[in-house]
């Protein structure tokens, strides 16, 4: 196959998902369900009856062709047959629609298909009949074999039930449709970063609908219920978690300049599973960070501030540490390590937010890793004078 046709058929499938999307946003009956490649490309249903069936064309390398005798009209029709076919019961309260990014000719059976004061279904029966027994096109005799066969009651029902969207919008042109939707709900800064994430939530959903064996389906208020919640991170009072869990890390992992940290914890002695989730606290928090402050989210200095208010708290505890070890003449290695380890615990405990509603607990644990990893703040009593030469290295 041509690259050309390869990547228009792959543009096709991702044109199916992006539109799927559009549609359940523009639809006026929130309960509806939408389901992909179940039914037909997307199919709207309620209690797992399909109401729409919808075969979606997309063409950006051709135009795309909806005359009479086009491929894209015959093969729809026969996918509709074979259907019903299967599925009699499905011509009862079940619309059929195709839309196209391509146009209707005037007067072709698509524009009498149209959902406008032009509509005639039955002429557009006719010419279709009419191209069934007359084309010599070795290629559609399998399309006009389905539409004899199903019998004139039949296909005439077919094509009364059948609606054509024509100069739908593509698959670039769709993305400006979601965002429609979207921006109510947020600050216009904030909309891409917002749909992206929508997008992205969207495509898993499709992914394990055609991956399941059991239908998949979504309604409305799921996906304007994720809208809203995401758009609620982006508040004044919050920031967005988009670094999600990663896999175990290990202190290869990291570059020599960022293990201070965990020599610092190597000084407490701290266990192999609490260094793990260490590692992982660390990571998740420098990649979260790295995000709020490539993303333009975090105002003038926050992470400063943030920062700040961490070593202001620690530095108590430290205080305490410190003490409670000098009323101990001449402590243990084991004695500061015990110590170094309870006040990490009790630092570990603390629910210090950067924004009120921004509560997941790694991005507090992580940033004194990141904190310690600068040697600003450390959990032995003696962390500075015995890591300080790591910090030039």
């Amino acid at each position: 196959m041509p690259n050309h046709q390869a990547s228009e058929q792959m543009l096709g499938y991702l044109y199916q998902v992006r539109y799927a999307l559009a549609l359940l946003l523009e639809n006026d009956n929130s309960d509806c369900q939408i389901s992909i490649e179940k039914f037909d490309d997307v199919a709207f249903s309620k209690d797992d009856i399909p109401i729409q069936l919808i075969q979606l064309k997309h063409h950006i390398q051709h135009q795309g062709n909806l005359a009479d005798a086009s491929t894209d009209m015959w093969r729809t029709i026969k996918v509709w047959l074979d259907a019903i076919s299967e599925t009699p019961d499905i011509l009862d309260g079940t619309n059929f629609l195709i839309i196209t990014t391509a146009t209707a000719p005037i007067d072709s059976a698509a524009f009498l298909l149209k959902k406008d004061s032009n509509r005639n279904p039955d002429t557009a029966y006719e010419k279709l009949k009419t191209v069934c027994f007359s084309s010599v096109n070795q290629a559609h005799q399998r399309y006009y074999d389905a539409f004899r066969e199903a019998g004139e009651d039949t296909v005439k029902q077919l094509i009364r039930q059948i609606y054509i969207i024509d100069c739908a919008s593509n698959i670039i042109d769709v993305e400006k449709d979601i965002l429609k939707h979207i921006r109510y709900s947020c600050i216009p800064k904030h909309q891409k970063m917002i749909y992206e994430r929508l997008e992205g939530w969207w495509f898993k959903k499709a992914i394990d609908a055609l991956c399941c064996d059991m239908p998949v389906f979504v309604n409305q208020n799921q996906v304007r219920s994720f809208i809203v919640s995401v758009s609620q991170e982006y508040a004044d009072d919050n920031l967005p978690i988009d670094i999600l869990d990663i896999d175990d890390l290990q202190e290869d992992n990291f570059s020599a300049n960022e293990k201070i940290f965990h020599e610092q914890l190597k000084l407490i002695c701290l266990g192999n599973h609490r260094m793990q989730l260490a590692l992982r606290d660390y990571y998740r928090a420098f990649r979260q960070r790295a995000s709020w402050v490539r993303n333009d989210l975090l105002y003038v200095n926050e992470l400063g501030q943030y920062e700040q208010r961490l070593i202001d708290e620690w530095e108590h505890a430290f205080a305490a540490m410190e003490e409670t070890l000098s009323e101990t003449n001449n402590a243990t290695e084991g004695e500061k390590a015990k110590e170094g380890r309870q006040l990490f615990s009790d630092i570990e405990k603390r629910d210090i937010r950067i924004r009120p509603k921004c509560q997941e607990a790694f991005i507090m644990r992580g940033s004194y890793h990141i904190l310690a990893n600068q040697l600003k703040i450390g959990w032995h009593v003696d962390f500075f004078d015995r890591l300080k030469q790591l910090l030039n290295t």
